[in-house]
């Protein structure tokens, strides 16, 4: 429960529908199909050895008419470090450096202030489970999720967990690909009960220079 609690909060569900986000009509791949597709992928997504781009996240409650909205940066350098980091409305960081991840504050606005997180395997692992797919490491994933993979006028995985605990919490996860098939363009994550939290990845140079500094752990 722990593990789905941090997906909530650091990851990116929008259920299984006929039609995609943009209007246009969706297909599902077959078997055959789908194994050539998730192959195709992978080897696209591996050529982007770092990424670094914006992100917009939308938390949209039922309750609220209204979508929380917050916005940040993301960067990530193949194999295992990744730096999220939330600019709007507060400041958060999260690093993951091989084994070791970090969570900070900035209390006075300017300074990181290293916070005690307690279940830092748990953190780890959601942060690990982004790398994958941005990496296209859908074999590690088909462990965790059924995968579905939708065409349409852009390419769409359906991620659904196959653990009951987390399938109390989340009902599906997609991934949505840029048209050239070569990079993570958005996560939809829908929990039971209808709320759902979007995140948009946008801005994002291939394979760009990214200092050491990034994901510095002090």
């Amino acid at each position: 429960m722990k593990k789905t609690r941090f997906l909530l909060i650091v990851f990116l569900f929008l259920a299984g529908e006929k039609f995609s986000a943009a209007g246009d009509v969706e297909h599902k791949l077959l078997s055959g199909q789908k194994a050539d597709f998730l192959l195709h992928l992978e080897k696209n997504l591996k050529n982007s050895r770092t990424i670094q781009s914006k992100f917009t996240q939308e938390k949209h409650l039922s309750l609220f008419n209204d979508a929380l909205v917050s916005r940040g940066l993301f960067a990530f350098a193949a194999p295992d470090r990744l730096r999220w980091e939330v600019t709007q409305p507060f400041h958060l960081l999260l690093i993951m450096n091989g084994r070791e991840v970090a969570k900070y504050d900035f209390p006075d606005g300017k300074n990181p202030r290293k916070l005690q997180f307690p279940a830092t395997n748990a953190l780890s692992e959601v942060l690990q489970q982004i790398a994958d797919i941005h990496q296209g490491k859908f074999e590690t994933e088909s462990k965790k999720y059924d995968i579905e993979v939708y065409q349409g006028e852009t390419a769409r995985i359906a991620l659904v967990p196959q653990d009951p605990r987390m399938k109390k919490m989340i009902s599906q996860i997609d991934i949505g690909f840029s048209r050239e098939l070569d990079r993570v363009a958005s996560v939809v994550i829908r929990e039971k009960g209808g709320d759902f939290t979007r995140i948009v990845f946008e801005d994002d140079p291939r394979n760009p220079a990214l200092p050491d500094s990034l994901f510095l752990i002090q």
